[in-house]
């Protein structure tokens, strides 16, 4: 009887020893805040600090024909690796659901709203929405792919882009927890779909 005593009596003294295990990152999505050691169980999303991209790529194809004459047919693959010089450079997403973009200088130059559903992280301004496809998030970094299937004439001359842009980021931790954004700004047009056509037309040096 004394045994059966001291056995309970020790199960009870390492159970209240046990620390309690769970995901004790402050940013991520299931964030324990009764842990106290970390079991490595943390998932993260686009909210916590800010997105700082580190190179943009874009892959893909563009032809263009008129009156049904094929007149151009060109691969396009480039790769942007400097920070200081892609657009959009910083941006920061907010757990109300607004967004917004800042430059070098850290000086608000957009933003609009943003909402994901699954792996599709969708961003929208006034007048202009994009879905990119998160294909990796971790609490350092972010790859995105943004896909480009458009038609357009201009000139006479029928456009056909079949592109993927590729955006690499870096989460910037400066502020570790983005509850709301301070103002509501428009999403300019640098991920606009014509201002990519106007790049690709500068990057091929079409003379039309």
């Amino acid at each position: 009887m004394n045994k059966i005593i001291y056995l309970i009596f020790l199960s009870l003294i390492f159970s209240s020893c046990q620390k309690e295990q769970g995901c004790i990152d402050l940013i991520a999505l299931n964030y324990n805040i009764d842990a106290e050691e970390d079991d490595g169980s943390c998932e993260f999303g686009v909210v916590g600090g800010s997105w700082i991209t580190q190179s943009v790529s874009s892959n893909g194809t563009m032809t263009a024909s008129m009156l049904g004459i094929p007149i151009m047919d060109t691969t396009i693959s480039t790769v942007e690796n400097n920070p200081d010089s892609l657009q959009p450079y910083k941006l920061t997403f907010y757990a109300d659901n607004n967004f917004v973009e800042s430059d070098q200088q850290d000086l608000p130059v957009g933003g609009g709203s943003w909402s994901q559903n699954g792996n599709i992280l969708t961003i929208t301004d006034q007048d202009t929405t994009l879905e990119l496809i998160i294909n990796d998030i971790s609490k350092e970094s972010i790859n995105l792919s943004l896909v480009f299937l458009t038609s357009y004439t201009e000139s006479g001359v029928l456009f056909n882009i079949d592109l993927v842009q590729d955006i690499y980021c870096l989460r910037d931790m400066t502020s570790k927890v983005n509850n709301s954004s301070n103002s509501k700004l428009l999403f300019d047009d640098r991920l606009n779909v014509s201002k990519i056509n106007k790049v690709i037309k500068n990057y091929i040096k079409l003379d039309l």
